[in-house]
């Protein structure tokens, strides 16, 4: 039986290998905040603007990848040793960005992305049945900030080959690291009270005060 979508759940510290069918490019995108929709004629080039928009307003991340399966190993952290470990294992990155989420990230690709964005009453995770490789997938995940770091394990990240060297298929086509920070305490404007010094920055108010304690 197929589904519309699959749900995992990540705390802080722990990780899963999930695997996608793409074409294009990946994506993680923030189920709340991202609009899927953009236009009815939208082309190739809207879509690129558009998320490089949305990549830019925090609500997505999206990286390049091969167009066959593909394995992506997930991990979330609250420090930096994770990423230390993998410059140690000489791993590169391919691709960076921050998302904020108060909770559900969707890790899918370009097929669903690309059509949400030409229909106004689709959604990333809209109730579809569609084959298990291309199923959108909800990581349920700490709420707050995201820096989201891509290392890849392909010698030739897009599929191409050097002529006369086969590069062996890896256990993990990336490494995806959400290196989590918590959202800030919300600002809460200062209060005016009458007979309490004014802001500095307000000069006729000071003045004001001034003068009237003055007499």
């Amino acid at each position: 039986m197929m589904r519309s979508r699959i749900a995992h759940t990540l705390h802080v510290g722990e990780e899963i290998t999930l695997t996608h069918a793409p074409r294009e490019y990946l994506a993680l995108v923030d189920v709340e905040t991202y609009p899927a929709f953009v236009a009815k004629e939208v082309d190739h080039l809207d879509m690129l603007a558009h998320l490089s928009t949305q990549m830019k307003a925090l609500t997505a991340v999206a990286w390049g990848a091969p167009g066959h399966p593909l394995r992506i190993h997930f991990q979330v952290t609250e420090d930096d040793r994770v990423l230390d470990r993998m410059a140690m294992m000489r791993c590169q990155t391919f691709a960076s960005g921050w998302v904020r989420t108060s909770g559900q990230l969707c890790f899918t690709s370009h097929n669903r992305l690309y059509d949400c964005a030409r229909h106004r009453t689709h959604d990333v995770l809209r109730e579809e049945e569609l084959p298990r490789e291309s199923l959108p997938q909800v990581l349920h995940v700490p709420p707050g900030v995201y820096s989201v770091q891509i290392f890849y394990h392909l010698a030739f990240p897009y599929g191409g080959e050097i002529h006369g060297q086969h590069a062996p298929e890896p256990k993990v086509h990336f490494t995806v690291i959400l290196r989590h920070y918590a959202f800030p305490p919300p600002r809460v404007a200062p209060v005016r009270l009458p007979g309490l010094i004014p802001y500095a920055g307000d000069e006729a108010a000071a003045q004001a005060w001034g003068d009237r304690h003055a007499a």
